[in-house]
């Protein structure tokens, strides 16, 4: 069970955000190739970055908490981390801004 200690984080954030973008009709997810554009942007560095760092060896990833699938060498679950936490973080500001405009315009009245 402990291979699947990276994904069940992941999956713990998703399950965690994703819903704010229904909740508080944000319109994140709608708006796809703005969320593709910022995901690249943020993850591109740091997937270069992290595979320069591993194949130099300042790292590595322990196998017995990773799935097996590996890109370039870097666990699947690296690549999704660096998908899934901006998501989560757009997700989360989104909300967050969402709630207190709601609140702003609820006192003007």
């Amino acid at each position: 069970m402990r291979h699947l200690t990276y994904a069940g984080m992941l999956a713990f954030c998703l399950l965690g955000t994703l819903p704010l973008d229904r909740w508080f009709h944000l319109g994140v997810l709608r708006r796809w190739r703005r969320l593709l554009l910022t995901l690249v942007l943020a993850a591109g560095p740091f997937l270069v970055w992290d595979l320069l760092a591993t194949h130099a060896g300042h790292w590595r990833f322990d196998s017995a908490q990773t799935l097996p699938a590996r890109v370039l060498g870097i666990p699947l679950e690296e690549v999704g981390f660096f998908v899934v936490i901006p998501l989560a973080a757009i997700l989360t500001y989104e909300a967050v801004q969402t709630v207190l405009v709601r609140a702003r315009d609820r006192r003007r009245l």
